[in-house]
């Protein structure tokens, strides 16, 4: 059933003398009918021999590097007549070395009661601490535990 108020257009006469209607410049200039292809029919894929490995493969790949070089080490050693101790020391970093440059970030400081992060420390005993309550319990402490605190943490200064 129709909406209320519905009305339908009447149909043009089909003699033929009518004119047929010419598109507007809103339809000659409008893409919507024109077709677009979903894929650039020019478009050449480019192989590579390149493949991105998973960290397994890199690690496996690099102790086999650090193996070969060492045993690369060990022939040279070998051939000049000298002993081998068996370990070396390593002079190049890699993904398995631990050792690694200092850090350039600074040094974050630890509550000494807590262990929690310490934004403060106490200017009488140097104990460092997380917040105000922490702080309360620190003016509660006696001279020997405040030292016995020091102590663990490695400093050994004068309690005033």
């Amino acid at each position: 059933m129709p909406p209320k108020g519905f009305q339908r257009k009447k149909a043009a006469a089909s003699d033929g003398t009518s004119t047929p209607q010419l598109p507007s410049l809103a339809e000659q200039l409008s893409y919507l009918e024109a077709p677009r292809p979903f894929k650039n029919p020019n478009y050449v894929k480019k192989t590579s021999s390149r493949r991105s490995k998973n960290l397994k493969a890199v690690l496996t790949q690099e102790r086999e590097r650090e193996k070969a070089e060492r045993e690369r080490r060990r022939l040279e050693k070998i051939e000049s007549d000298m002993e081998v101790d068996g370990e070396q020391e390593e002079e190049f970093p890699t993904y398995t070395s631990i050792e690694a440059p200092p850090s350039l970030l600074p040094q974050r400081h630890y509550c000494d009661i807590t262990g929690l992060e310490a934004p403060y420390t106490d200017p009488a005993t140097k104990l460092r601490y997380h917040d105000k309550s922490i702080y309360e319990v620190i003016k509660g402490l006696s001279a020997s535990s405040v030292k016995e605190y020091l102590a663990a943490r490695g400093v050994n200064s004068i309690v005033k």
